[in-house]
């Protein structure tokens, strides 16, 4: 039993064994900062919109008016939410798709574009976001189904206080701090039963740290995920190796990670 962990904790310490990831590696710091200058210069989001182009580097569609000009620039070129999007174009091929912080539907509008007769259940706390989204979905291809809440992942409580600082960084509260906006709660396991969902699913979570809820309070959802790509972060009550470990513990494997971002298979 303890060289089974050993060997477990080794495998927290895998990394991408993607080509396009080695590549950049060899490509210096200075110079990735000097291209990244250029790329996402305001001026390329106000083309972006001016043109009215609908498409990214990632094969996604998007409605760049939606964001500022320098997110339609980081969108256009593929560096927002990178490491998930290519995961997910890898890795993420079930009938159902489960997004638990869907942001403005990058990933949503890149995976319904090269996937067909998918569902993608999309869960987002931000009504600002939530309405870009709900734009969004005006774009997609209709061999899909999409299902949008807004809503967000918590346990134990029927509403959080929910503070939107932007696009990328909101942020829900510990019970009893009054920040922001009232949202109401869900969580996976509702999910799940409100959408009839009892055959095998893919999860994709990027919801600043709440993640480690799911996977500490609600094991049960997850007997039918075969597939975790999410972002962790190191929570008050538990870092992302431990994190790792328990998912590790209820039958999944890391197959890849990149910083922070894991792919968790069964």
């Amino acid at each position: 039993m303890q060289q089974k962990k050993q060997n477990e904790n080794k495998n927290i310490d895998l990394k991408t064994t993607s080509l396009e990831r080695k590549l950049k590696s060899l490509v210096s710091p200075n110079i990735k900062n000097f291209l990244l200058y250029f790329l996402l210069n305001s001026y390329i989001g106000k083309a972006l919109k001016f043109f009215k182009i609908r498409w990214n580097l990632f094969g996604g569609k998007f409605d760049y008016s939606l964001v500022s000009d320098k997110d339609a620039a980081k969108i256009f070129w593929g560096i927002w939410e990178a490491a998930e999007i290519r995961f997910a174009k890898r890795f993420a091929f079930s009938s159902t798709i489960i997004e638990l912080g869907s942001s403005v539907g990058v990933t949503l509008g890149v995976l319904s574009n090269i996937r067909q007769h998918t569902k993608f259940i999309c869960i987002e706390a931000s009504l600002e976001n939530f309405e870009k989204l709900n734009s969004l979905k005006l774009l997609l291809p209709t061999n899909n189904e999409y299902i949008l809440v807004n809503k967000a992942i918590a346990y134990g409580v029927d509403k959080v206080s929910f503070e939107f600082t932007s696009v990328t960084g909101s942020k829900i509260h510990e019970k009893g701090t009054e920040l922001g906006s009232y949202v109401d709660a869900t969580t996976l396991s509702d999910v799940l039963e409100e959408n009839q969902i009892d055959s095998e699913y893919t999860l994709l979570a990027d919801i600043e740290g709440a993640e480690e809820a799911v996977f500490f309070k609600d094991e049960a959802a997850l007997k039918k995920c075969v597939l975790i790509i999410a972002e962790l972060e190191n929570t008050s009550s538990h870092t992302i190796d431990e994190q790792i470990s328990k998912l590790q513990d209820i039958g999944f494997s890391l197959t890849e990670r990149y910083g922070c971002v894991v792919v968790m298979s069964r």
